[in-house]
Order: C-alpha cells, then structure tokens, then sequence
C-alpha cells in the first residue's frame, strides 16, 4: 500500500511559476501564527472565556474574540459553559 503526500494547489503553483510571497505577507502570517499560539497556550491550562483570555495573553479582547470564533467555527474549540456574567467558557477540542 503507498501514501501519497498532500500536496497543496499553493505549493503547486509556487513550484511551477517560481512565486514568492511578499515580505508584508510573510510578516502578517508569521504575526497570526504568534497570536494563535498564545491563545492555545492559555486554553491549555483550562478553560477561559473571552475576557479571560485577552488577559492571559495580553491581546485586545476584540482580536481574541475573532480568533475564537474562527477556532469554535472550525471546530478546534468548544464552548463548555456559561458563566454567571453571560460569558462562555472555551476549551480546546480533540479535533486537529
């Protein structure tokens, strides 16, 4: 039985054009990526809500708000409850 590799469309095009991504947007995803892993890093001690999270990593609470809705959209985290101040509790799910 073989496996093939995933090869992505990008890599593909990149490969046969010799397409290289601007500076700006090599410094935007190196940027999203360090905001990601702060937020993974503070819901992997427990679960936290916005506010708390915005603390724990000392990002705008709009920002943190935007990426967890994209992760609870994609199904990485989850809501496990509501506070008594009307906030959800997110935590990490065993999705990847």
């Amino acid at each position: 039985m073989t496996v093939q590799k995933k090869v992505y469309s990008s890599k593909l095009y990149r490969d046969r054009t010799g397409a290289k991504a601007s500076e700006a947007l090599i410094n935007l995803r190196r940027y999203q990526l360090e905001l990601s892993a702060k937020i993974n890093t503070a819901l992997k001690s427990g679960a936290k809500t916005i506010p708390e999270l915005a603390d724990a990593t000392g990002l705008d609470p709009a920002t943190v708000f935007w990426y967890v809705m994209t992760y609870y959209k994609k199904g990485l985290i989850s809501a496990v409850e509501k506070n008594d101040d009307g906030y959800y509790r997110y935590q990490l799910s065993n999705k990847k």
